[in-house]
């Protein structure tokens, strides 16, 4: 079939129907795909299927996607779940312009990114000892309405900061608002937690994916490993398997694996030694401009666990161990776990934090006692902000400075920030 085209929208419909005709004797049904950014420039298309993996149609070229996982892998170390998914994935060729998977265009990566998204802790709270979300109810749980109106902004990255399930246990007899809600660890649960709802941001761009600890070995490892994590899967699952640098032209992001990097009782040397070795094996490949983001943040507060009416430091055993080696040209950390946004800046004497845990999950109460002024982990707080609502926010590229701009769940602006160099300044 030939298809002559001399402008960008008609080569795209010929890249589509092209698509359509390479996978049209796959039996498969394509459930989720998106493209994700690897270590050094690379990117990858993943996708998830019921049946044996498909062809993407790399700029009318078809390539076959590798099995990364099959329904009958078994993983060890992690909680009983079903998966009767396949797990699918290909490189993205080098200079690729186009991709179509299902008939469906890709969003491949392009260099220094101008618009870059970012949210995470969106899943659904269904666990014991929490209070139960009402999962389904767009206003108690909105990531859903939020991945859709994200979409809407047609960012050039989205970075999700981890902790993406949380339907660990069922939803209470006596509970209409999550009635009939799957849970536990296995591909029915991630798929209402995640896959499903972040279908349109998933389309709408290359997302870079940071491990959570809800998707450490304890909890829904075996999940993470089967889709989204940079390595291929292994026969056990692991924590703390390390970092790599995301880069995309003269832009970057440090994805680190920082899960399980929680505090440790007593002494922290081991994991400090550890985070450190794994970092500084990855420094040199840092660019002039990149941001750092862990699932953890490096140096925030929350409320302290002791006393309601005081802040503590969330966490300190990454700016031990990754601080005192910090390239110059990393400018920001980006971080969730603490269901609130927060933004926390040191007058440039280390990159400022900042924390946008407020995807869907339960939010947090905020820290009772303003910030500033505040020592985290040795430096002085000199300008931070703290809000506890649902919202994504988006950063957009004006020369040097980034303008970020934190939207509500109906699109409203609640607050909005600049960035120069490690200068962060946010509204109230």
């Amino acid at each position: 079939m030939k298809i002559e085209c001399r402008h960008r929208l008609c080569a795209a419909v010929a890249v589509a129907v092209l698509g359509l005709l390479a996978t049209g004797n796959v039996q498969a049904r394509v459930l989720s795909q998106w493209v994700e950014l690897g270590p050094d420039g690379s990117s990858s298309v993943r996708a998830i299927t019921d049946d044996a993996c498909p062809s993407v149609l790399f700029d009318g070229t078809p390539t076959p996607m590798a099995v990364r996982a099959a329904p009958d892998q078994k993983i060890e170390n992690v909680k009983p779940a079903v998966f009767p998914v396949w797990g699918c994935e290909v490189a993205v060729p080098a200079g690729a312009v186009a991709a179509v998977l299902g008939g469906k265009p890709l969003p491949l990566a392009r260099p220094n990114p101008q618009r870059i998204l970012i949210f995470g802790d969106t899943g659904c709270r269904l666990a014991p000892g929490n209070p139960t979300q009402d999962c389904n109810d767009p206003v108690a749980w909105p990531f859903p309405k939020i991945a859709a109106m994200a979409a809407s902004a047609r960012p050039d990255l989205v970075i999700h900061v981890g902790d993406y399930h949380y339907r660990e246990t069922a939803c209470p007899a006596d509970a209409r608002g999550c009635a009939g809600s799957p849970f536990g660890y296995g591909w029915d649960a991630w798929n209402a937690d995640f896959f499903d709802p972040a279908a349109p941001l998933l389309a709408a761009a290359p997302w870079v994916m940071v491990r959570g600890n809800h998707e450490d070995c304890v909890r829904a490892g075996e999940g993470w490993f089967r889709f989204l994590d940079r390595l291929p899967m292994e026969r056990t699952c692991r924590d703390l398997t390390g970092t790599f640098v995301a880069r995309l032209g003269e832009f970057g992001v440090v994805v680190v694996d920082g899960a399980r990097a929680d505090d440790p009782r007593g002494d922290p040397s081991a994991m400090v030694k550890l985070l450190r070795d794994q970092f500084t094996e990855i420094t040199p490949k840092v660019p002039v401009e990149a941001w750092i983001t862990s699932h953890r943040p490096f140096n925030s507060m929350r409320i302290d666990a002791r006393d309601v009416a005081r802040d503590e430091v969330d966490n300190r055993v990454q700016e031990l161990a990754f601080g005192p080696v910090m390239p110059s040209g990393v400018r920001m950390a980006v971080s969730g776990h603490l269901h609130f946004f927060q933004a926390v800046d040191f007058g440039a004497a280390r990159p400022p934090q900042l924390v946008v845990g407020t995807g869907g999950d339960n939010l947090s109460v905020v820290p009772p006692v303003s910030m500033v002024g505040a020592d985290i982990n040795g430096l002085k707080v000199v300008n931070s902000v703290t809000y506890s609502g649902f919202a994504y926010m988006v950063w957009d590229r004006l020369g040097a400075l980034w303008t970020g701009t934190l939207f509500d769940v109906e699109g409203r602006p609640i607050n909005r920030c600049r960035l120069l160099d490690r200068s962060l300044s946010c509204g109230s």
